[in-house]
């Protein structure tokens, strides 16, 4: 390996020190953020450089020492100013017990989430965003109830998690239950103070599942999407331990079902971005970064040429390659700074968004003490924010525009309905 190769594994491990140091005694959502930034821009390239694929796109572009000089001093900027920021500021010492107070709000919000699940597909596609952000309120109103002393509505946090599981196996999309279940899992710590060695097989049996779960993927998401008619979840099981008996899944390898290391590796987007500008392609002197501002504060009505979330425009444009219609990859926000800024600008920019980041979370931390409540929303908050390989257009947009509809939230049931947050 390079020896920008091995400082990035000693920045990730060191990272990863830090999340879970945090759990139990904080919210690490931010070290979570980086976490996934160091596995997926950083472990999977080397990875990929040490076994290299035979896939015939999937692979890095450029050579290790070209794409580690780059990406390694990125993110080492990076998770400096974020820590810097919040370094003392960003950590509370709340006794979040006092949300057992807050049970009959908790089940409101559940119940706005449960009511936007079952109608929001009747509602305008132009109200897309608001439907999004309300039917996963259910999601918040689960982890006010997990500190509920009934037991009956303690409950309905272990059945969000099963439920998000027999969502993931119906639709064969598994992301949002995976988030879910890391943000849900950070609430139990804060409850339980699990010792660090049940943290880290927690964390050991969840990494197994994830890479197991990676293997039956393009199997399952085939018969599914082929209108399968028999039971889902059987045949996801069935799955799951045939690829733990045999190795074997006989899924196909196309554009939206690739390899393990692949999923984790952002790196070869990176590499390829890296390959193609400025050689075929000029950088961008921060064009996308002025649209994602923008689109992140204007409506569309105000905006009409406002920038779209998928990612196919961008990933064509700063890769050169081109992908399968319906199929949506992220360029990540360092594939961005890179494509925009080329390798001093890019490191620059990354710096000031783990600024911009910590900024934020100091904002949430001051609307908590304030409102204790506002804890359970951070997870949505940053739904988007921790995806190592979103672009920020979408991040941009979820974080604020999201942080607004929870803000008029509490607004509108303490002006209107007349919660009280002093209990």
């Amino acid at each position: 390996m390079e020896t920008w190769s091995y400082i990035g594994i000693i920045t990730v491990i060191f990272v990863a020190f830090k999340f879970v140091k945090r759990l139990g005694k904080g919210l690490p959502i931010l070290e979570l953020m980086l976490l996934i930034a160091g596995l997926q821009w950083i472990v999977g390239p080397i990875v990929e450089y040490a076994s290299p694929s035979t896939h015939w796109k999937y692979y890095m572009y450029v050579t290790e020492v070209s794409y580690m000089s780059f990406v390694v001093p990125a993110y080492l900027i990076f998770c400096l100013s974020v820590f810097l920021t919040i370094r003392k500021k960003g950590a509370f010492n709340l006794n979040l017990e006092v949300l057992k107070n807050y049970s009959s709000y908790g089940l409101v919000i559940f119940l706005i989430g449960v009511a936007f699940e079952l109608l929001g597909s009747a509602l305008p596609r132009s109200l897309g965003f608001l439907v999004f952000i309300l039917l996963n309120f259910k999601f918040v109103g689960a982890i006010i109830l997990f500190y509920s002393e009934n037991k009956k509505l303690k409950r309905v946090f272990y059945l969000a998690i099963i439920y998000l599981l027999l969502v993931a196996i119906s639709k064969a999309l598994f992301h949002d239950f995976i988030l879910w279940s890391m943000f849900f899992y950070m609430f139990y710590a804060l409850k339980y103070k699990p010792a660090i060695r049940t943290i880290v097989l927690t964390f050991v049996i969840g990494i197994f599942f994830a890479l197991t779960l990676q293997t039956v993927k393009a199997a399952f998401r085939m018969q599914v999407w082929n209108n399968y008619s028999g039971n889902k979840l059987e045949l996801f099981v069935n799955l799951m331990m045939t690829s733990l008996i045999t190795e074997e899944t006989n899924g196909p390898e196309s554009d939206d079902e690739i390899g393990v290391n692949v999923r984790l590796n952002q790196g070869w987007i990176i590499s390829a971005i890296i390959d193609n500008m400025p050689k075929n392609q000029d950088y961008l002197n921060g064009s996308t970064i002025k649209d994602a501002v923008f689109a992140s504060v204007l409506p569309r009505f105000l905006n009409p040429n406002k920038a779209k979330a998928g990612g196919q425009e961008n990933f064509a444009l700063f890769t050169g390659l081109s992908i399968s219609e319906g199929v949506s990859m992220g360029i990540s926000i360092i594939g961005e700074a890179y494509g925009n800024f080329a390798t001093s600008g890019g490191m620059i920019f990354m710096g000031i968004w783990g600024f911009f980041l910590g900024r934020v979370w100091l904002f949430l931390i001051r609307l908590i003490k304030n409102n204790v409540l506002y804890i359970a929303f951070i997870p949505l908050i940053f739904l988007q924010v921790i995806k190592a390989e979103t672009e920020l257009v979408v991040v941009l947009n979820h974080l604020i525009k999201s942080m607004i509809v929870v803000m008029l939230f509490f607004w509108f049931v303490k002006k209107q309905l007349r919660w009280s947050f002093n209990k």
